[in-house]
């Protein structure tokens, strides 16, 4: 088992380099994003309206195709034609695509209409649909990556696709004058570029195969999945809708703000292991020691994503300070660390509800997450009217929950897995109590709060030791690793190790 989780780890670092690429540009964008020579406070709040509203197009997109590849990839019936499989799936990725993007393109100005009340944005949108298709298809193939342990190579082609995107929107912006619409052009020549590098690795890994019994199985098993997973996107962006719908653009603007800084560690660490662990989670599911390490991966995932939702909101004054360049956006301090904890649901959730896809029950996940996505809804309705965007946060975390414990229980009765539930809930009550403080020590005077906001961030996962939460094995294992790692002298040897690390124990 340890090496499995060595190679999970080394797969999750490599993965969380990328994704930190990603998160670095996002934050980079920002200070040009609330620029008020290029953008007001409600261009702000429009940007963050039609990202959110890309999601919800590569959702429907996707059609969860990748879901529905992803598990018949692994399946014993078919390992001998996995390129037959993917063949097969990437026509339909692409017909789907081509499809949605001939109904509609046509509709921008309406959709326009219906977002901003003006048909201003609708160049930008089409920008979006376009720049969503060749995503949704390029999703498909890092998706193949992913499965295939192309660690390396998937890290390196989204690291040169935003470099590209970074360089463009830059130019589009600040040179070209060209505003939001020049966002969504380089996000269109980003993702063709992307395509185009691919294209041997993707040819390579094609069979001419069809079988349509074969194909409607895997939309039978996906559609429950396309549902669920429209439900949780839209359970991840009603929020925003909400606020644009019963506030205001500045309101979203600055929602938008805050989700960006908190979001920093879904992207890091959650999306990293998700995308790291669920080839590891299917290659694992006929082992003797699978439980053990789908538990330990629960609590280690668990400790690593409350130590940075503890770190960010304590220091997420400080950030908005530094990165917004206007103090029209400073309101978003005060609900980071709420957004983070939410976090914590998230990532609890992205790991037990693999035990509904082990069990093949596709429809359950589909049912939580709609009824979550309509309770995120109906809270939304009832705090956004009380305290505006901080209403909207407590909706997050509170329908967050609901989504974990529905999956929690029904992959349970599914797939049981004994889950460390005690050092989860002692995590998650300190975790909270450390991360709340930062409302607090942000009413210190500079020279005071950071030296304090620093002690903090020291503590909490020493305060965790005298409640029993490490295990000695475990303690012992953190002192070796520190004690090899501090060996600079020996830093060459200790990285080219990490090539060594297979999936053996």
């Amino acid at each position: 088992m340890i090496g499995s989780i060595k190679s999970t780890v080394k797969d999750t670092a490599i993965y969380g380099f990328g994704n930190m690429a990603v998160k670095l540009v996002g934050l980079v964008l920002i200070p040009v994003y609330t620029n008020k020579k290029f953008f007001s406070t409600e261009d702000f709040g429009v940007i963050g309206m039609l990202e959110i509203s890309g999601m919800v197009l590569l959702a429907f997109l996707s059609f969860s195709l990748q879901q529905s590849f992803t598990r018949w990839y692994w399946d014993k019936d078919h390992r001998d034609n996995q390129k037959g499989i993917f063949f097969m799936i990437l026509i339909s990725q692409l017909v789907v695509s081509l499809v949605l993007c001939i109904i509609l393109i046509p509709l921008s100005h309406s959709f326009s209409e219906i977002l901003f009340h003006s048909t201003d944005w609708a160049k930008a949108i089409v920008l979006l649909i376009i720049a969503s298709a060749v995503q949704s298809v390029n999703y498909l193939v890092s998706t193949l990556m992913r499965l295939q342990s192309r660690s390396s190579l998937y890290t390196v082609t989204n690291l040169v696709k935003l470099i590209v995107v970074l360089g463009l929107t830059l130019f589009f912006i600040l040179v070209r004058k060209m505003g939001i619409e020049g966002i969504y052009l380089a996000q269109v020549i980003g993702n063709v570029i992307f395509l185009l590098m691919l294209g041997g690795y993707t040819t390579n890994n094609c069979r001419v195969f069809f079988n349509w019994k074969v194909l409607r199985e895997m939309n039978v098993y996906g559609f429950p999945l396309f549902i669920g997973g429209l439900a949780a996107v839209l359970l991840n962006v009603v929020d925003r809708f909400s606020l644009n719908s019963m506030s205001a653009l500045t309101a979203v603007a600055l929602y938008t703000l805050a989700i960006k800084v908190s979001s920093v560690i879904k992207l890091v660490l959650v999306d990293s292991v998700k995308l790291a662990i669920l080839p590891a989670f299917l290659k694992k599911m006929d082992s003797p020691d699978n439980k053990r390490y789908y538990s330990k991966i629960l609590t280690y995932t668990s400790f690593v994503t409350m130590v940075a939702i503890v770190g960010t909101s304590l220091f997420s004054m400080e950030v908005i300070k530094l990165i917004s360049n206007s103090r029209d956006f400073w309101g978003a301090i005060v609900i980071v660390p709420v957004l983070c904890l939410a976090i914590f649901f998230t990532n609890l959730k992205e790991v037990t509800v693999y035990g509904l896809h082990i069990a093949k029950k596709s429809r359950t996940f589909g049912g939580i997450v709609v009824a979550s996505t309509i309770i995120n809804l109906i809270l939304n309705i009832i705090l956004i009217p009380l305290w505006d965007i901080a209403g909207a946060a407590v909706a997050t975390l509170l329908s967050q929950f609901v989504y974990w414990f529905g999956c929690y229980i029904f992959a349970q009765k599914a797939y049981y897995i004994p889950y460390e539930i005690r050092k989860l809930a002692i995590l998650f009550v300190i975790g909270t109590l450390f991360t709340l403080s930062s409302l607090v020590l942000n009413n210190l005077d500079l020279a005071l709060r950071l030296p304090i906001k620093f002690l903090f961030a020291f503590l909490f996962p020493v305060v965790l030791y005298f409640f029993k939460f490490y295990e000695p094995v475990e303690i012992n294992a953190m002192k070796g690793f520190a004690r090899k790692w501090s060996d600079l002298s020996m830093l060459k040897k200790n990285l080219m190790s990490l090539k060594e690390i297979n999936d053996e124990d």
